[in-house]
């Protein structure tokens, strides 16, 4: 494990109050969607979410005297002295599914920052305990009266901690509200984010970037990643703003200047600042933007939680031919009786899982965290209690992982941590498991789609391996399935916690590579 860290039971799941965890494990033992076989998805190709910055602890050093550990591939070695990362800032293993010995191994042992490796735990840990067709649920309440087309009353939406409401869902369910009669509402939106208990000032962001969607923190009512996209369409004299999809109520305030020419100033010359408060929603725009650059978009984070839901909605309504002009409050427990309405996700748990390993996205990640919590306690989640339901699904499983460090379970964390052992017996045990099929298509495909798409494209593993990424500052990781070619599936872990760990993706190719030729 890594010098001056410690396993952290609490921070982990254990010693929490209110649940022992012979309790827990009662609990997980009686879940019926528990491993129930099934077919899996086919996995869809979804464009990558920007990358993870974050600063790991410094790794740990070789008491003095000790040998170094024995079966690393001196390609890789050589090619990571190269970059300047020592022999003590990585760990690697790679095995035979089926079983057998080590083809190679460095300090397996050993707990690193496993950066968005992290994600393939927390997706496993998900597919066993919910189970692949599990399926979200949001509720619409009635406060009032329907008089005819006209509620009298509140509108209340109950969040079902959906990892994925994007705005062709809002539509489909605003159309679903207007075919059972509703046009007016004369109360209020009013949003029950009761599923979790989370503290949101506690949430902050790795690297202070409030706007950057992958910052975005976990929400019962989550829509659209809280996140649209700022179209800029450069005209004549000036360039417009819109956001897609439309945030009713939203101010922007364009100052961007629009200067001719080639595309010297794009996307990366321009800046997005949330200006708003608690009465005006206003985003400010500012930089510099050529003509020559055409239309383009980028995706931000953008308005508080209660914000974005008001303008997220209220856009789908108008656009549907409803009328509303009321306000958006969040009110835990407004949700009472029998909904009038349930909106359940068109997606199950199994394609969710493609999305967030695809395209290592952490808001779904930690919605997914907090989901196994809500279904397997029967309880307001929390952090904790999801930590504590992991662990006890991995002792019920018979994995014991005593280095583990869970924290929100996407990787974009500083403290989380793994050793290169653990994620390949994790490995072995899904490629045993009912999921098998469906937990491996859930990830990049060398050379082929997701973080993978443009790596070892024009070597013969491209198209035979299947892998998940990792990167944070100081955090390069791989880890997931290689067909080697003879034929034999070997499961691979390589985690670098390194200054230079940007420096080391080559070597990373060179392990798979290693793999395939020689497993």
């Amino acid at each position: 494990m890594l010098s001056g860290i410690k396993p952290d039971r609490r921070a982990a799941g254990f010693g929490l109050p209110g649940m022992s965890l012979a309790i827990l494990l009662a609990a997980i033992m009686t879940l019926p969607a528990a491993f129930a076989a099934g077919s899996a998805k086919q996995p869809v190709d979804i464009s990558t979410l920007p990358k993870q910055p974050a600063v790991p602890s410094p790794p740990p050093k070789r008491p003095a005297g000790a040998l170094p550990a024995a079966g690393a591939p001196p390609s890789v070695l050589a090619m990571l002295r190269r970059a300047g990362v020592s022999e003590d800032e990585i760990g690697l293993l790679a095995v035979p599914v089926d079983g057998g010995r080590p083809l190679a191994r460095w300090n397996e042992d050993r707990a690193f920052n496993p950066a968005s490796t992290m994600k393939l735990l927390t997706t496993y840990a998900a597919l066993g305990m919910l189970g692949q067709d599990y399926r979200w649920r949001t509720g619409v309440y009635l406060t009032g009266l329907l008089d005819g087309d006209r509620l009298d009353g509140d509108l209340v939406l109950r969040g079902g901690g959906d990892p994925k409401l994007v705005v062709e869902d809002m539509l489909a369910l605003v159309a679903r509200m207007r075919a059972a009669g509703l046009r007016r509402i004369d109360g209020n939106l009013v949003i029950d984010d009761s599923l979790y208990q989370l503290d949101q000032g506690l949430l902050e962001p790795i690297d202070g970037e409030l706007t950057r969607p992958y910052n975005v923190t976990p929400f019962p009512a989550l829509m659209n990643f809280k996140s649209t996209r700022f179209v800029f369409k450069p005209g004549k004299k000036r360039l417009s703003i819109e956001l897609d999809p439309p945030l009713a109520d939203v101010r922007i305030d364009n100052q961007v200047k629009l200067v001719p020419g080639k595309c010297r100033h794009g996307l990366g010359s321009v800046r997005i600042v949330d200006r708003s408060d608690e009465r005006d929603a206003r985003v400010e725009v500012t930089g510099r933007y050529s003509i020559g650059c055409g239309r383009q978009g980028m995706f931000a984070a953008v308005l508080s939680h209660r914000q974005f839901i008001h303008g997220f909605f209220k856009a789908a309504w108008l656009q549907s031919g409803g009328e509303w002009n009321g306000l958006t409050r969040v009110e835990t427990g407004a949700a009472q009786g029998k909904p009038w309405l349930v909106w359940e996700s068109p997606r199950t748990l199994a394609e969710v899982a493609v999305d967030v390993n695809k395209t290592s996205n952490n808001v779904m990640t930690r919605q997914l965290l907090l989901q196994v919590a809500a279904d397997v306690m029967q309880v307001p989640a929390t952090i904790d209690h999801a930590r504590m339901a992991v662990l006890g699904w991995l002792e019920q499983r018979g994995l014991d992982f005593p280095d583990l460090v869970l924290d929100n379970g996407s990787g974009l964390s500083r403290s989380e941590r793994m050793s290169a052992a653990a994620q390949v017996r994790l490995l072995r045990d899904a490629a045993a498991s009912p999921y098998a099929d469906l937990f491996r298509a859930s990830l990049p495909i060398i050379g082929v789609d997701g973080t993978m798409r443009y790596r070892l494209r024009d070597h013969p593993v491209s198209g035979h391996g299947w892998i998940k990424t990792g990167s944070l500052d100081e955090v390069r990781a791989i880890a997931g399935y290689v067909d080697a070619a003879s034929g034999r599936r070997y499961a691979v872990s390589m985690l670098v916690n390194s200054a230079h760990a940007e420096a080391s993706r080559a070597a990373q190719d060179e392990f798979l590579r290693y793999v395939y030729v020689n497993g």
